[in-house]
């Protein structure tokens, strides 16, 4: 947490050198990502790592960062103030087991546009690959927004999560 709060310092400092040397408009940009980069507590991704990618509506979206899904309850990965949200339980993590969203088990998303929150309460995530440390799966849903009731599909979803040891 603490070098996270450094890093995001050190960003911000260096923002606001190259304001004083060029345009505030690209400034003020550089400054709102930077601070939307840093989630306390996220880990970034990587391609061995923690990762999450989707396509929302068709259109390619992969998360820069993810929240330890023990440590959020869920398995959200986030980019640029967005994020997708999906429900988690360690004890469920069964190669095969597909897991059915709905009114009680539903997906979050947020966007960066006028619509912002959206719920998904249509679709499931199946658990592909169990290994030592690592748990993947794939996913795919129907969001609604909150504010118009329009609907967006998420498909061909994958997330890659570390494995908690606990006694089952």
């Amino acid at each position: 947490m603490k070098q996270r709060v450094f890093k995001l310092s050190i960003s911000l400092l260096l923002v606001a050198m190259l304001a004083s040397c060029g345009n505030a408009t690209e400034t003020a940009k550089q400054t709102q990502s930077a601070i939307k980069a840093s989630v306390p507590g996220a880990v970034p991704t990587t391609a061995t790592g923690y990762m999450m990618n989707a396509k929302r509506d068709g259109k390619y979206w992969s998360a820069t960062s993810m929240m330890p899904p023990d440590a959020a309850g869920r398995i959200i990965g986030y980019n640029n103030g967005e994020y997708i949200g999906l429900p988690y339980n360690s004890r469920g993590l069964v190669v095969g087991k597909k897991e059915v969203f709905g009114e009680d088990n539903a997906v979050d998303l947020a966007t960066n546009d006028k619509e912002s929150i959206w719920g998904g309460r249509k679709g499931e995530m199946e658990i592909t690959k169990l290994g030592d440390d690592w748990a993947e799966g794939k996913f795919f849903f129907t969001a609604i927004g909150s504010r118009s009731g329009k609907t967006m599909e998420i498909t061909e979803g994958f997330f890659r999560i570390p494995l908690v040891k606990i006694d089952r």
